[in-house]
């Protein structure tokens, strides 16, 4: 089992989350900035709990242009919060459907500097407000002074670049799973269920550090794959299937997200050939993946050579994309997403091959970038299919 690694954050890092956020907002004439989301309050605040799961109550934190965040809550998570930075805290008693905080986070809201009149919040891409749109209706109505505008860019701005205490969780969840998956091939059997064996891998990641295991996408078949995302099922693994097993991981709330293939009995030399193409690919995608280049460049690269090896498309749309706190963050490599890579952005590099429409297989490998280049986090997937009996 690895040694396990310090949970949470110092305080430092919270104060200088808030203090660069703080000046985007100056920067793009803004108030401040609501948060509603589970990712964006846990990652300004450092709240970990599984109680968002439950949709009743709303939770609230707003970061002013100067100050300290304030958080406005139901009642039953003030203790807990009280043992984050977090000092400032307004409560409601929750449940209340008549009112579910709108006229205390109103008030909050209308007791802050009015400099530019506008409010920054989670209503731009890969975001979402976690409140029910009639409540921030009324909301708009309570703070007329404001208006309320997309949010979301400064944030992800700030989330796409790790801090040294955040890559450390990575690189410890990366490595983790990477060696969970190295073990399956000495647990599984021929002639098991999906579900057995994906519960197998389950068991293992617990007991070498995991904390949840929220997404296993898993998928099977004798040329390939039909899918990448669904749960494992109770087919059963016969010779020459190829499987797939696709892991988001968390250690402390941050994800890896990759994944492997293994074949049954034997594999098809198309299936075989297929996977040498996917591994130069990705190799050619590590090689593209440094600081300076677009995301843009990583697929084009990556999609040229698959589309010169005979895949008949570019299979789900994008090949990787960022992750952290969540299973997939921007940016998305793909055509027309030109973000630029910087140091200590954490991306994935995941082609697709498909031999035919309906029918792929998929590689997919974390990457750290780094000053001058990369560190690929995983262990990379075996140069030939893992073969189970």
């Amino acid at each position: 089992m690895e040694k396990e690694l310090k949970r949470g954050f110092d305080t430092n890092e919270f104060r200088t989350r808030t203090d660069k956020i703080q000046k985007e907002l100056k920067s793009n004439n803004l108030d401040a900035l609501l948060i509603t989301s589970e990712h964006n309050f846990r990652y300004f605040t450092g709240f970990d709990s599984h109680f968002w799961q439950s949709p009743t109550r709303p939770w609230f934190l707003i970061i002013p242009v100067d100050g300290d965040p304030i958080a406005v809550i139901p009642s039953i998570g003030e203790s807990s919060l009280k043992k984050t930075w977090i000092k400032n805290i307004n409560v409601w008693q929750s449940p209340n459907p008549k009112d579910e905080g709108v006229t205390l986070l109103a008030n909050t809201i209308n007791n802050l500097s009015n400099k530019f009149g506008s409010i920054g919040c989670e209503i731009g891409k890969e975001s979402v407000l976690r409140m029910p749109n009639n409540d921030f209706v009324v909301l708009q109505s309570k703070t007329s002074q404001f208006s309320f505008v997309d949010g979301s860019t400064i944030i992800w701005n700030l989330r796409m670049i790790k801090s040294e205490a955040e890559i450390e969780k990575i690189k410890f969840i990366c490595n983790i799973t990477s060696d969970a998956y190295n073990h399956l091939p000495k647990i599984a059997n021929i002639g098991e269920t999906q579900i057995t064996i994906c519960n197998k891998l389950k068991i293992d990641l617990l007991s070498r550090g995991v904390d949840q295991i929220p997404f296993m996408g898993c998928a099977s078949g004798q040329a390939g794959y039909e899918q990448i995302v669904f749960n494992a099922s109770n087919k059963i693994l016969i010779d020459n299937d190829l499987l797939f097993i696709d892991t988001g991981a968390t250690f402390d709330g941050y994800f890896c997200d990759f994944d492997r293939n293994y074949g049954f009995g034997r594999v098809d030399d198309k299936v075989k050939k297929a996977y040498d193409i996917l591994s130069q690919t990705v190799s050619k995608g590590i090689e593209i993946a440094k600081p300076g280049k677009k995301c843009s460049d990583i697929f084009f690269e990556m999609n040229k050579i698959l589309e010169e090896s005979g895949s008949v498309s570019s299979g789900v749309g994008r090949m990787g994309h960022g992750f952290g706190l969540q299973l997939t963050e921007p940016p998305s490599n793909m055509l027309g997403d030109n973000t630029t890579l910087e140091k200590d952005m954490t991306i994935t590099i995941e082609p697709v091959f498909e031999f035919e429409s309906g029918k792929m297989i998929v590689q997919e490998e974390d990457l750290l970038i780094t000053e001058d280049g990369n560190e690929i986090l995983t262990s990379r997937a075996p140069q030939e299919i893992p073969i189970i009996k």
